[in-house]
C-alpha cells in the first residue's frame, strides 16, 4: 500500500538490462541479477513456505512420527531456489506432493512451475543444490547419512577465477596486486564452501593451483624462471611479496558444520492497523531528522501499542491524546519537552483526569496531581 516503495519497485523492474554496453528493455519478469530479486521472490514465494511448513511434522509431533514409520517433510529456500527432504515416504508421495506445489503455485502465488528443473531423487543418487552436491554417505558412526560436498565444477571454477586475479591481469600490474586479488578469490571460494563435509580436501586442491597460478603470474609479472620466483617469492608452501602481502590459503579457513534441529516457522507479530495506509504514512515518520508536532503524536501512539497508558485501554487518534509526562515549564524549551521519552498517549478520560486536576491545583482545591520533579513515571505497562 505504499505508493513511494511501489514506484520504486516498478524502477527497477523496467530498469532494463545492460547487453554487452547495450541497454535492452525489459518485457517480462525481473532482469538477470537484479538487487530487487530475492525481495519479489520471497514475496511471491511466501505461500509457498506456509505449505510446506504446515506438511512437516515438528517438535513432539517429530519424534512421534519418526517412532511411528509416518513420513516428515522438511524444506529450505533461498529466492527462487528450493528443495524439499522427505523421509520414510515412497516416489509416489514425493510425486504427489509435486503435484499440490504445481496446483499452489498456478492458483496462489501465479507462477508456474518448472517441470524441466523439478525432479524427484533420492538421496543416494545425489544432487546440486545451490553450489553442492548433496548424496548419501558413511558417517562416523557407520550409518548412511547425507553428505554435502564440494562438486567438482566448483573447483573448476575457482581456478578459472583465480587465473583471471591473477594470470590474466595487465602486465604493468604489480605482483602486490595480483596476490591481493588471489587472496580475496580463495577467501571468498573458502567461506562459502566450508560447511562442506570433505572441505579439506577440496581446500587442498585450490590452494595447490592458486600456488602455481600465483608463480606463473609472478613469472610474467616480472619476467623470471620459475626457479627463480620459487627462491625470491616462495614462503614456505605459499608466496609473499614485499614482506606484506602473502597469498592466503583455503586450508586456514576454519571448516564450520552447525547442526541444528529446525524451529518452526513463525513470522513476525507486529501491530498493525485498521488503516492501512494511516500506518504506511507513520513509517517515513520514524527515520525524519526534524518531525512536526503530529509526527510526534503517531510515532508516540504507535510506539505505546494504541493503547492508554494509563488505563491501558485500546484507543484511537480521535479518543486520545498525547500528553506530556514532565511539564513543559520544567525544560528549557518547548522542544526540549516535546521528545519520546517525555510523551504518552492518553484515552481522552484520563487525560481530562490528569489536566483537571492541575486546574483544580491551581484554584487552590487539594488534588493528586504531580510535581515537576515527579512526573517521569509512565504509568502500567
Amino acid at each position: 500500500m505504499d505508493n513511494p516503495f511501489l514506484a520504486l519497485i516498478a524502477r527497477l523492474l523496467k530498469s532494463g538490462v545492460d547487453i554487452e554496453g547495450i541497454v535492452h528493455a525489459t518485457e517480462k519478469g525481473v532482469p538477470q541479477g537484479g538487487v530487487v530479486s530475492p525481495l519479489l521472490s520471497n514475496v511471491v514465494l511466501n505461500k509457498l513456505d506456509w505449505f510446506l511448513h504446515k506438511q512437516g511434522r515438528h517438535d513432539l509431533e517429530s519424534g512421534y512420527a519418526w517412532k511411528a514409520g509416518r513420513p516428515n517433510v522438511r524444506f529450505v529456500r533461498y529466492a527462487d531456489d528450493w528443495c524439499v527432504f522427505i523421509t520414510r515416504a515412497s516416489k509416489q508421495y514425493a510425486g504427489r506432493l509435486r503435484e499440490h506445489i504445481s496446483e499452489l503455485l498456478a492458483q496462489q502465488c501465479g507462477v508456474e512451475l518448472s517441470l524441466e528443473k523439478t525432479r524427484v531423487t533420492h538421496v543416494r543418487d545425489g544432487f546440486d543444490f545451490l553450489g553442492f552436491h548433496l548424496q548419501l554417505g558413511i558417517g562416523q558412526n557407520g550409518k548412511y547419512v547425507p553428505k554435502t560436498k564440494v562438486p567438482r565444477n566448483a573447483i573448476s571454477r575457482g581456478i578459472a577465477r583465480l587465473n583471471e586475479a591473477m594470470r590474466w591481469q595487465p602486465t604493468q600490474q604489480s605482483g602486490a596486486a595480483r596476490l591481493v586479488r588471489g587472496s580475496a578469490v580463495v577467501t571468498g571460494w573458502a567461506n562459502y564452501y566450508r560447511i562442506a563435509h570433505d572441505f579439506s580436501r577440496a581446500a587442498n586442491t585450490l590452494d595447490f593451483h592458486a600456488y602455481w597460478i600465483g608463480v606463473k603470474a609472478l613469472c610474467r609479472r616480472y619476467d623470471v624462471s620459475t626457479a627463480q620466483c620459487i627462491r625470491k617469492y616462495g614462503q614456505g608452501d605459499n608466496l609473499n611479496v614485499g614482506g606484506s602481502y602473502t597469498l592466503k590459503r583455503a586450508q586456514d579457513i576454519t571448516r564450520s558444520w552447525k547442526h541444528e534441529s529446525p524451529k518452526p516457522y513463525n513470522p513476525g507479530t507486529g501491530c498493525y492497523l485498521d488503516d492501512v495506509d494511516w500506518e504506511a504514512e507513520v513509517r517515513q515518520y520514524e527515520n525524519r531528522q526534524r518531525p512536526g508536532r503530529m509526527d510526534f503524536k503517531a510515532m508516540t501512539f504507535f510506539r505505546d501499542g494504541h493503547r492508554c497508558r494509563q488505563c491501558g485501554s485500546l484507543v484511537t487518534l480521535e479518543t486520545s491524546e498525547t500528553d506530556h509526562i514532565k511539564p513543559v515549564n520544567c525544560f528549557a524549551s518547548y522542544d526540549q519537552a516535546t521528545h519520546l521519552f517525555n510523551l504518552q498517549t492518553l484515552c481522552l478520560r484520563c487525560h481530562k483526569l490528569k489536566h483537571g486536576a492541575k486546574s483544580s491545583r491551581r484554584s487552590g482545591k487539594p488534588d493528586a496531581g504531580k510535581s515537576c520533579t515527579s512526573g517521569l513515571g509512565l504509568g502500567p505497562g
